[in-house]
């Protein structure tokens, strides 16, 4: 094998497959806060020992997340301005506001009271 082949495997190959890896350990010791502290050593313990077998069957035995209690919805302060600088939006449009009005409460949406933009 070449220098260059050799190179080309470990940059198309082998360097995502490590990513994917560390993304898999991250993913059991700090994004799982449903499984016990021995059950993320069990997981870490397999990915660590058996990287690739221990990737493939942590995503394929994984337990299911739980569902929001939002119902998918967002209800976060930004989803909520969103929708009302969307409905301003539609609204200076349409005409049913005027440009001055239009900036009075686009400023008010952001917390600029008083200030026009």
């Amino acid at each position: 094998m070449t220098a260059d082949a050799t190179l080309l495997l470990t940059a198309l190959v082998i360097v995502p497959l490590v990513i994917l890896w560390i993304a898999a350990l991250l993913h059991i010791v700090v994004r799982r806060p449903d499984l016990s502290f021995g059950r993320k050593a069990l997981w870490s313990g397999l990915v660590v020992l058996v990287p690739y077998v221990g990737v493939l069957v942590y995503a394929a035995l994984r337990p299911p997340r739980r569902p929001t209690p939002t119902g998918g919805e967002d209800q976060t302060a930004a989803g909520a301005a969103i929708e009302e600088l969307a409905q301003l939006v539609d609204d200076h449009d349409v005409g049913a506001i005027t440009d001055e009005e239009f900036s009075q409460r686009k400023a008010a949406v952001f917390g600029l009271a008083g200030q026009t933009g």
